[in-house]
């Protein structure tokens, strides 16, 4: 999901564990409140490659909270991710566009 009040990129569980390997831990036991609660996990850094239907894939550096306790999917969030890139959705055609800055 594309969230633009999101603070960071947000990835369930599964997906985070596979991330963890691959960040570089910016700081521990950072907390998020949400609509199904609070959460605590870890901040990190590193490279989202979004990839293409039509056109050339994109690799941004994000930051991205990465917790095992998350159970609300997956998000892009503004801070660190979407603001480091132009994007546009259409909501009638259930698109994402997008390309760097």
């Amino acid at each position: 999901m594309i969230d633009t009040a999101a603070p960071w990129c947000i990835f369930e569980p599964a997906i985070g564990e596979a991330l963890r390997n691959h960040v570089d831990v910016l700081r521990e036991g950072v907390s998020i409140d949400s609509r199904l609660g609070r959460f605590k996990g870890t901040l990190g850094q590193g490279r989202l490659q979004i990839v293409a239907d039509d056109g050339e894939d994109l690799e941004v550096e994000v930051l991205m909270f990465l917790c095992p306790h998350w159970c609300g999917g997956n998000f892009l969030g503004y801070e660190g991710a979407l603001d480091r890139i132009r994007f546009a959705v259409d909501p009638h055609r259930n698109r994402f566009y997008f390309s760097s800055l």
